[in-house]
């Protein structure tokens, strides 16, 4: 039997897959399959681009904000791993999606493992959001939410993410109307995220449709997480096991709500967070608007 309390960096003699905060669990082939496979896309806002080699991955095109302008498509892109890329994936990316830039919100021993796929002509920011997933995220206690609601925390909060999210910003500010910014962590939902909801929210997006998004998560990456859990009952899990890693493998209103009341407690508003936790002036925020809003 498997010990109620995992830690990170557990060998099963099978392959390991670091999720978005770094909690692993083990992956069977068929895991990697649907993991590898997204579901058919469509025009609906926040619908799954159809890749072979990554999943939930969305253009953020669609989404309305307060004062009634639109994301335009095809700028802003969220994804989970880019290291098994096919060419026809790439192509797909920089043609049909426009994508020039590649910001890698991984640590730097996720993103040596598991390197992006280069494509030519995108430039690639490797932008950390923590330095050492295991170390962050560690599986200090039993409770899967309190984890991950402490991470969302130390990810708005620390020097480290803070810093990040900032070179996040500079990098949208900087880039040539009419190309895609793509930002990525691992499973796409955490960093990701956290970093999607902070652009949404300075874009003018509301509250509700940032959280809808967030969300989404579930659904795109809900395949790869069932495999996972039942490879982990297979190797005989307790159901503490089973409750935490499903905890952690999730996106819930909670974690994200975390991050919002860090911020809240410290700046008052997320508005202010960005203005005083990132740098990010409300010049930068017209210019953010006028690059990605119709």
């Amino acid at each position: 039997m498997l010990k109620s309390k995992l830690r990170l960096g557990l060998s099963l003699g099978t392959v390991l897959v670091t999720l978005g905060l770094g909690a692993q669990v083990v992956a069977t082939p068929v895991q990697a399959a649907t993991h590898a496979v997204a579901t058919s896309a469509s025009t609906k806002t926040g619908s799954q681009i159809k890749l072979k080699g990554a999943v939930n991955v969305r253009d953020l095109g669609g989404y309305r904000t307060k004062t009634g302008k639109t994301v335009k498509a095809h700028v802003l892109l969220r994804a989970a791993a880019l290291n098994k890329l096919t060419k026809a994936d790439v192509q797909k990316l920089k043609k049909t999606y426009h994508v020039r830039t590649d910001i890698d919100l991984r640590s730097k021993a996720e993103a040596a493992k598991d390197p992006d796929v280069k494509m030519s002509g995108v430039n690639y920011v490797f932008d950390p959001v923590v330095k050492d997933v295991s170390q962050q995220f560690s599986l200090t206690s039993k409770d899967g939410n309190k984890v991950m609601q402490d991470g969302y925390k130390a990810m708005v909060m620390t020097k480290q993410g803070q810093t990040a999210y900032k070179k996040m910003f500079k990098v949208l500010l900087k880039n040539p109307k009419g190309q895609a910014v793509l930002w990525h962590c691992t499973a796409g939902k955490d960093r990701t995220g956290v970093g999607t909801a902070l652009v949404l929210t300075a874009l003018g997006v509301n509250r509700k449709t940032v959280m809808s998004d967030y969300l989404l998560s579930n659904k795109y990456l809900a395949a790869s997480n069932k495999a996972a859990i039942q490879q982990l009952k297979d190797k005989g899990a307790d159901a503490a096991t089973i409750k935490m890693m499903t905890d952690m493998m999730s996106v819930k209103k909670s974690y994200l709500n975390a991050a919002f009341s860090a911020i809240n407690k410290k700046y008052g508003s997320v508005d202010k967070y960005l203005q005083k936790g990132l740098g990010l002036t409300k010049a930068d925020q017209t210019k953010l608007q006028k690059l990605y809003l119709k």
